[in-house]
């Protein structure tokens, strides 16, 4: 008997580890207690942590890619529920590969990437922020991201970092303090309550009309940007009434921003 309740305890106490890896929120991962040269614990993907290859030289988890590994990628633990407020965060750096890490800042060639990327069943993925040469900015210090992935609320995801060589030089993707969390401006869905803008169609696939009683005096100016503060339209206002093409444009949260030097009014833009 006493054999037997030992191991119901064992068990239960198996389950309620494993509870506990496979669900959590809010999630941070800063990867300095893991050990080195080994994919993280709770992770999947072949991506390893690394010592100096985090912010002060401590410690990241590390994709090498090249023209013999074209693809890298690391998963994270089934994070959630999210809420209506949930944002990511993370710091990366893209760098040379050889002579690292006195190597130098890496420029993008066409086709290499990293995709971040969400799934709520650990099958299909898919890419809410893409990092390429058209908005990689080379630099040998790291840099803040931030996704917005509000559009799950109370689901369960797994986060993909997914890093692609295409062409060019081999290069490492350093990517350190990974965090889900509560953002409380990420649930506002207007993000002013003056009527100054309105947006229609909002959620919008193809295009996208921006009204408003705003001054045409050249001063005032429409600009719109992405989670990641990449500009995508911007613009002094010429009507008080303007159509955009979003043919092209990500399938996320955008926002836009109307207003002068003095005063800016922000409404958030739903792209599908």
């Amino acid at each position: 008997m006493k054999n037997i309740l030992t191991l119901l305890f064992i068990i239960g106490a198996v389950t309620i580890s494993t509870t506990c890896l496979s669900q959590i929120y809010p999630y941070a991962e800063g990867f300095e207690g893991l050990p080195s040269g080994q994919v993280p614990s709770g992770w999947g993907g072949s991506m390893k942590v690394l010592t100096y290859h985090g912010q002060l030289q401590q410690k990241a988890i590390t994709a090498r890619v090249n023209s013999a590994v074209l693809v890298d990628s690391g998963i994270t633990p089934l994070i959630g529920p999210l809420t209506g407020s949930s944002v990511l965060t993370f710091y990366y750096r893209i760098v040379d590969y050889a002579f690292y890490p006195d190597g130098n800042a890496t420029n993008l060639d066409a086709g290499d990437q990293v995709e971040v990327m969400l799934s709520t069943d650990g099958t299909s993925y898919q890419t809410v922020s893409l990092i390429d040469m058209n908005n990689h900015n080379p630099s040998f210090n790291f840099v803040k991201k931030k996704v917005f992935v509000t559009q799950w609320p109370g689901s369960n995801t797994y986060i993909k970092f997914r890093c692609q060589f295409a062409t060019g030089n081999a290069f490492y993707v350093d990517i350190d303090t990974v965090q889900v969390r509560n953002d409380p401006t990420a649930g506002v869905d207007d993000l002013s309550n003056e009527p100054l803008v309105s947006i229609f169609p909002n959620p919008a696939r193809d295009k996208v009309t921006v009204s408003g009683a705003y001054s045409l005096d050249g001063k005032t100016r429409l600009k719109i940007y992405d989670v990641l503060d990449n500009t995508i339209y911007s613009n002094p206002l010429t009507a008080a009434t303007i159509q955009l093409s979003t043919t092209g444009w990500h399938r996320g949260i955008y926002f836009v921003e109307v207003g002068d030097e003095r005063k800016r009014v922000t409404r958030k833009l739903i792209i599908q």
